[in-house]
């Protein structure tokens, strides 16, 4: 998983006067339900019918469509690598913009509503570009202009520092905006409206017959999200859970089942397996220290960290050999240079590799989990290069190609596709 403790140290000062929480709607859009003018307009539409029941409604929104990549592309037009100052800059306004059209698509259907910025929700942010995190938000930022307006649209995936920096929160980071303005506000629940109906067994595109995840609990979430599952942002969950702010999963536009992110606490200690997550672009990495030194593997994790590399699945099988796997597509050129030099290391890196991960709870306690995992792979004549284990996650790296045909086999080994509603 992908274990960021960023925003667990987050601060979010107590409301000075809570909106009640019975009468507020606080809604996320992902940039799929936001990709055209005309769905634009039917989200503006749903909205509106909030509003005129009564509810006081926040909104985040991510950027329209694939507008980010755009933004990416073109900053590479003129700068390679681009500044990641600038980059901030240039990509916080995917959000601003539709902010802006979002609100006056409601103010067409009669519903007064404002669009701010993240500095104008009052987010502050601390971080690096491209790796912002919430420290602090002021609410009364919004509930100031909740008396004035119905709906309040706020960009998500931003904030500015201390030193009046704007910063992004990297890719996904509208989730974390939405409940961190949840938890702010009081509010006991945070939606997230995507392009799928919920939490899935597996990913619909490789699984036909996936099941809708109906609850879920936020320890089970992060393993999820963390290990390829794309529907929420690991940060976003671990900030859920520290403030107790649930989360639900839905479809923007479809009616239909969704999940509700919660502590679940019936389940924590059941064992059962909850679904199957996988990741495409994984790279194993093989360093060989020469010297012998207590401190050498720190020394290699430490040189590595200040290349922005974030090794996963740690093994050291002989001495003076340490094994990690790297997620990402990222060149490693640099960092693999730095280790040359700096420690005198020698370095393979194993391309072509995905991963494969069986999520649950307490999947150590009962003895059929991992032998299963491990039949499947054999009678599909899967090699393992690495693999890693805890109760709530059992992950095997394998070669790329053959990622859809292991999820498939595990999702039916394991009756996921048994309706369990």
């Amino acid at each position: 998983m992908v274990n960021s403790t960023q925003d667990l140290e987050v601060s979010l000062d107590p409301p000075l006067r809570k909106v009640r929480s019975e009468g507020l709607v606080v809604r996320k859009y992902g940039g799929s339900s936001l990709a055209t003018p005309r769905m634009v307009g039917d989200v503006a539409t749903e909205v509106a019918s909030l509003a005129e029941a009564g509810a006081r409604v926040v909104l985040v929104v991510s950027a329209m469509g694939d507008t980010t990549d755009r933004l990416i592309a073109l900053a590479g037009e003129f700068a390679e690598p681009p500044s990641p100052r600038e980059l901030d800059q240039l990509m916080a306004t995917g959000e601003q913009v539709s902010a802006s059209v979002l609100a006056m698509a409601l103010a067409e259907r009669g519903v007064e509503a404002v669009s701010l910025s993240g500095d104008q929700a009052g987010i502050e942010v601390s971080g690096d570009p491209g790796a912002g995190t919430i420290v602090r938000i002021d609410p009364e930022k919004i509930i100031t202009r909740l008396r004035d307006a119905q709906v309040v649209v706020v960009a998500g995936f931003q904030g500015r520092d201390a030193n009046g920096e704007l910063l992004t929160l990297g890719r996904g980071g509208s989730d974390t905006t939405a409940v961190a303005l949840a938890a702010a506000l009081g509010g006991p629940e945070c939606e997230i409206c995507t392009d799928v109906h919920g939490v899935r067994t597996a990913d619909p595109r490789i699984v036909p017959d996936t099941q809708p995840v109906q609850e879920i609990s936020y320890d089970a979430m992060v393993e999820l999200a963390g290990v390829g599952a794309r529907v929420l942002h690991p940060r976003s969950v671990e900030l859920a859970r520290r403030h107790g702010v649930a989360v639900r999963v839905t479809h923007s536009s479809d009616p239909g089942p969704s999940t509700v992110v919660t502590g679940e606490p019936s389940l924590e200690g059941t064992p059962r397996v909850i679904g199957i997550a996988h990741e495409r672009d994984v790279r194993l990495v093989r360093v060989e220290v020469s010297a012998s030194e207590p401190d050498q593997y720190a020394r290699v994790l430490t040189t590595l960290a200040g290349c922005g590399v974030k090794p996963e699945n740690l093994s050291w099988p002989d001495p003076g050999e340490l094994r990690f796997t790297v997620r990402g597509s990222e060149p490693l050129g640099q960092p693999i240079t730095e280790l040359a030099v700096a420690l005198d290391a020698r370095s393979t890196v194993f391309e072509e590799l995905g991963s494969v991960s069986v999520v649950g709870t307490a999947l150590l306690d009962a003895p059929g989990f991992l032998p299963e995992l491990l039949r499947v792979l054999a009678d599909h004549r899967v090699t393992v290069p690495a693999m890693t284990t805890s109760q709530s996650r059992l992950t095997a790296v394998i070669p790329a190609d053959a990622v859809d045909t292991t999820v498939r086999a595990l999702h039916e080994s394991f009756g996921l596709a048994e309706d369990r509603t």
